[in-house]
């Protein structure tokens, strides 16, 4: 019985550490917010330590940082210094932007890169097609003239469009990285996501202060066009029946019945804090960025397929730039991103996952003392099943090595793995020792991994 017991426990932590490669395969990873200053209720203050107030919040759990790259006509990439550049690569989502151009102060439909231009948004009905002023124009013109060699440019979504968005900019914007995309108007630029609400309206951001906006769509409005895979899925949610669901586009993993009651900010950030679901001991309250990953903005009361949602208001850990007082929501009636004060009570999802931690050297051969990359735990531990099968300086265990310390060690989730394993190691390789026939599993098991990962 000791035995079966302890090939169960091996089996599922040799299978979580090749499924766990997979899991960071993240289809549609989120930029961070860009929100790098703290605060409380009213003021900038110096970032909170664990157990004090406000600690938890957008500026204290960095997730995928912006990254940018400028690009030439040839779709080149040119180092930060270059001082002419064409489009900009999103290092995080992989999207190819447009960069704008200004000539001076008056649009010119002749050339769509006019940062001046504003165009209505073309669903058949507004502007007149062909005078250049509608987005369908705007887009046409670009792909026509095989802009940097490619003719597959289109309007981005608004999921897309939010993502270069930087809250840490205040009003009057604009509230992006204009070191990457430079001229931008401090104006509101159209997505191709019509407004599930009303078919005449459609969604755009305001690049004055970070807001999403439903706007008529004979009404002109700025327009940066994209180039890309969309993102998203429609099965993308997993139950994983322990109270949490994986989004398996984002890699997150959620809360899933909504906190039960409202909270003020602080609460809410304190609540997410000490959350002990499903054994895990490290949510958060997300930011702006990742809580409006949940939106759909094909449906409407709720905005979400995500399960057990109300339709209001959801906490934000991402503060509103220009007034410390308030901080983002989520409406899960539309979608929409609004603003709340701190004091006011809203209801409250936590997350977990998607973070980038600092770097420590990550020892785990023979009998040492352990420091796992971005953990606060020390272990001390015996030889693992590997190094007792194939030696220590093998082949295969230098492959495993590199795996544990190249792929899983780099989330928290595979960290957590990676304690376990070494947890289980001694009584492993003891019932090894004891048992031959065991022992010849575990190899053909461990084999099996390797080979997997070998591919």
């Amino acid at each position: 019985m000791r035995t079966k017991k302890i090939e169960v426990v091996l089996v599922t932590l040799l299978a979580v550490f090749f499924l766990s490669s997979i899991a960071l395969a993240v289809d549609c990873p989120i930029p961070d917010t860009g929100q790098i200053k703290c605060y409380n209720n009213g003021s900038e203050i110096t970032c909170p330590n664990p157990e004090e107030p406000f600690y938890g919040q957008d500026a204290q759990y960095p997730c995928n940082p912006q990254s940018y790259t400028k690009l030439d006509v040839n779709s080149s990439d040119l180092p930060d210094e270059a001082i002419e550049w064409v489009m900009v690569r999103d290092n995080v989502t992989g999207l190819i932007w447009e960069v704008k151009n200004s000539e001076d102060d008056t649009p010119n439909y002749d050339n769509p890169h006019d940062a001046d231009n504003t165009y209505t948004w073309y669903d058949g009905s507004s502007g007149t097609p062909g005078d250049g002023t509608d987005t369908l124009d705007c887009i046409t013109a670009l792909n026509n003239a095989n802009f940097s060699g490619y003719s597959d440019w289109r309007l981005p979504t608004i999921k897309e469009l939010s993502t270069i968005i930087d809250s840490s900019i205040a009003y009057p914007g604009p509230t992006i990285n204009t070191d990457y995309f430079p001229n931008t108007q401090s104006y509101d630029y159209w997505s191709s996501t019509t407004h599930a609400v009303d078919p005449y309206n459609a969604w755009s951001v305001g690049f004055t202060d970070g807001y999403l906006n439903g706007g008529i769509k004979s009404f002109s409005r700025n327009v940066r066009a994209v180039r890309g895979g969309q993102c998203g899925s429609l099965d993308n949610f997993i139950d994983n029946d322990d109270g949490t669901v994986t989004d398996t586009d984002t890699g997150l993993m959620w809360q899933k019945d909504t906190a039960p009651g409202t909270y003020t900010w602080e609460q809410a950030l304190s609540y997410s804090e000490d959350l002990p679901l499903a054994n895990y001991h490290d949510w958060r309250l997300p930011n702006r960025n990742e809580l409006q990953s949940l939106s759909d903005y094909s449906r409407i009361n709720p905005a979400t397929n995500f399960p057990n949602t109300v339709m209001s208001n959801y906490w934000s850990s991402t503060t509103y730039a220009d007034n410390p007082y308030i901080a983002w929501v989520v409406y899960f009636g539309s979608g929409g991103i609004n603003n709340g004060s701190k004091s006011g009570n809203y209801y409250v999802r936590a997350v977990r996952g998607g973070l980038t931690e600092s770097s420590t050297t990550t020892t785990i051969s023979g009998s040492t003392t352990t420091t796992i990359q971005g953990s606060t735990t020390t272990t001390t531990v015996q030889p693992c099943p590997t190094e007792t099968l194939y030696g220590e300086h093998s082949e295969e265990t230098e492959l495993l090595r590199y795996f544990r310390d190249g792929v899983l060690s780099e989330t928290s989730e595979g960290r957590e793995w990676i304690r376990l394993y070494y947890q289980w190691s001694p009584e492993i390789v003891k019932t090894m020792e004891e048992d031959e026939e065991f022992k010849e599993q575990v190899k053909e098991m461990i084999d099996g991994v390797l080979e997997l990962i070998g591919e």
